[in-house]
């Protein structure tokens, strides 16, 4: 990734400053959280891409340029599918 995404910025905080024992409790807070945001995250992109595609007619081709992938990838958020296996609960 070229350049860290403006809604991500703040957490670059937590790369700079003293080493300190706060900061890695909140690096490791952090740390365990991402899983779950990143499922919720996925989860909305797709309700977004599915709606826009359905409600508002916007073809998976026009999407496919601005989320930076290929058509076929498009349609594949829609549906749900994944190109890297998720972990179960408790794995």
């Amino acid at each position: 990734m070229d350049e860290t995404p403006e809604p991500l910025r703040a957490l670059e905080a937590l790369l700079e400053g003293d080493e300190t024992l706060e900061q890695a409790a909140t690096l490791s807070a952090v740390l365990r959280a991402l899983p779950e945001l990143q499922q919720r995250l996925r989860e909305r992109r797709q309700h977004v891409v599915y709606t826009l595609h359905e409600r508002d007619r916007i073809s998976y081709t026009d999407m496919a340029p601005r989320l930076g992938v290929k058509p076929e990838r498009v349609s594949g958020i829609a549906r749900g599918h994944s190109r890297s296996p998720r972990k179960k609960a408790g794995e």
